[in-house]
């Protein structure tokens, strides 16, 4: 009984855990998904000590690569989120460089390059300190900008992005399911 309750149960407890977090990550919830990643931390944690002084090494252990593969997938799903945010809402317009920002980085071996620029949108809504992600655009260039009307995600120069690839989150859930199995069915030491 103990067994199922750290394995399918905490497995999916943590997924709900991570669905509710990316869900409060769109409103004034940053504190609340912090705890929830602790909570869900500790879970894992608290699971992976109970079930070794159960002498359930292997399950332990199945244990431990559901809740790293659950850290992976939260990883991932914060990119993915900003991602799939732009692709649902993202307003695109159209903009002139009307400043760019040179920065360097000489200890690191980077030269000077252009990392954000100030644009004017069509409609004269002028942005400051659009990050350039390696983009290397020039004073009076036109481009494309996608925002997010509800200024969640950080502006980015570009049209809407598609949505983002499933591939490591189907992994990752793989992952976890198969190992969530493997914890309920484990023999003991």
């Amino acid at each position: 009984m103990e067994k199922l309750l750290w394995g399918p149960v905490g497995g999916v407890a943590s997924l709900l855990l991570l669905w509710g977090m990316l869900a409060l990550r769109d409103g004034p919830g940053h504190a609340a998904g912090f705890l929830g990643f602790l909570l869900a931390v500790a879970i894992g944690v608290a699971g992976f000590i109970r079930l070794l002084k159960e002498d359930e090494a292997p399950a332990a252990l199945a244990l431990m690569i559901m809740y790293s593969a659950w850290i992976v997938l939260f990883i991932a799903s914060l990119g993915m989120q900003d991602q799939q945010i732009l692709h649902d809402r993202g307003a695109t317009s159209n903009a002139t460089v009307t400043r760019t920002i040179v920065t360097s980085d000489p200890m690191g071996g980077v030269g000077p390059s252009v990392t954000a620029v100030d644009l004017r949108l069509d409609d004269g809504t002028v942005l400051h300190k659009v990050g350039t992600r390696g983009d290397r655009p020039a004073l009076g260039d036109r481009l494309q900008v996608t925002a997010d009307p509800r200024g969640t995600v950080e502006t980015r120069l570009g049209p809407r992005p598609d949505p983002p690839g499933r591939a490591v989150a189907i992994a990752m859930l793989s992952v976890m399911g198969l190992c969530a199995l493997l914890v309920l069915l484990l023999p003991g030491d």
